[in-house]
Parts: C-alpha cells; structure tokens; sequence
C-alpha cells in the first residue's frame, strides 16, 4: 500500500452521504409542509411548494442512494485532493455572500438571484462574460413570478422588482 492509497476515498461514500442527507432533508419539508396552514387568497399557497421541493428532494436523494449502490464494488475511489476546489468553492460561497448583501441592501430578489446564479456558474466553469447573467436573469424573474403570482408568497423587491411588476 503506498501513501497514495492511504488517502483515497471509496467512490460510493459521498454519494451515500449526500443521498442520505437529501432524503432527511426531504422527510422534513414533507413533514413541515403538512403543518403548514393553507390561506383563504387566491394561488396554490405555500404547503403545496413544500411538497413538491420534498417530492424533488427525495427523488434526488434515491438518486444518489441508487448511484452509491452502482459503485459499492469500485475500490479505486478518488484523490482527496481531487475533491476540493477552492476557487469554485469561493466563487459559490462568494455569491451566496454577494446575494445577501443584496437583499439586506434593498436590491430585492432578482437582483440577489441573479448574483447567485451567475457566481455559482463561474465556479462551475462559465465565463463570466458568457449568457450566464442572461440566463439567470430570466430564470431569477421566472422564480418570483412563480412565487409571487402563482403561490401568493411575499419575496423581497427592489428597484427591478417595482419597474418590472409595479
């Protein structure tokens, strides 16, 4: 066994992990969705969004579960050092940054979501100056339709948020 080895990791562990942890974050929405009260407005309301995020998550978490299961019999594993990226992880951690302090600043969602989208692009490898920011412009304004029009919900406006909605 040489040093490299010793720091191999098997190739099912973070996918069993990471499906563990999706479905326990899934059984928990399922369980707060139902001890949410439904309002008398109009929309589909709040518990319906939940259920369908806890459906979402439990179908990714067997995902991973069932991904794990395939490579139970792999014993190349990966490199730890092969695991960590740190500039991707700054990129992301900075947006998710960026994004509150957008919010907390009055900017609103869209503007905050945007920032998010585009920071956590670039860590995964877009160029900064790609459809990035058009892409999650309209995803961003997509998202606060859905939420504010279709189920009723109050998301943080801003300057975009007025001009584009009223």
């Amino acid at each position: 066994m040489t040093i490299a080895d010793v720091h191999k990791v098997p190739a099912w562990r973070a996918p069993l992990v990471v499906g563990l942890v999706l479905l326990t974050l899934a059984t928990l929405t399922l369980v707060d969705s139902f001890r949410v009260t439904t309002g008398t407005g109009p929309g589909v309301g709040p518990s319906v969004a939940m259920k369908l995020i806890g459906g979402l998550l439990g179908v990714l978490g067997a995902a991973h579960l069932v991904t794990a299961w395939g490579k139970r019999g792999n014993r190349k594993g990966i490199d730890a050092d092969d695991v960590l990226n740190p500039a991707s992880l700054a990129w992301v951690l900075g947006g998710l940054v960026g994004q509150i302090a957008v919010l907390a600043a009055g900017g609103g969602f869209i503007a905050g979501a945007t920032l998010l989208f585009v920071c956590t692009a670039c860590g995964f490898g877009r160029r900064l100056l790609s459809l990035g920011p058009v892409i999650g412009l309209a995803l961003s304004v997509a998202v606060y339709v859905f939420f504010t029009k279709a189920l009723s919900l109050t998301l943080p406006s801003g300057p975009l948020e007025r001009l584009l909605f009223g």
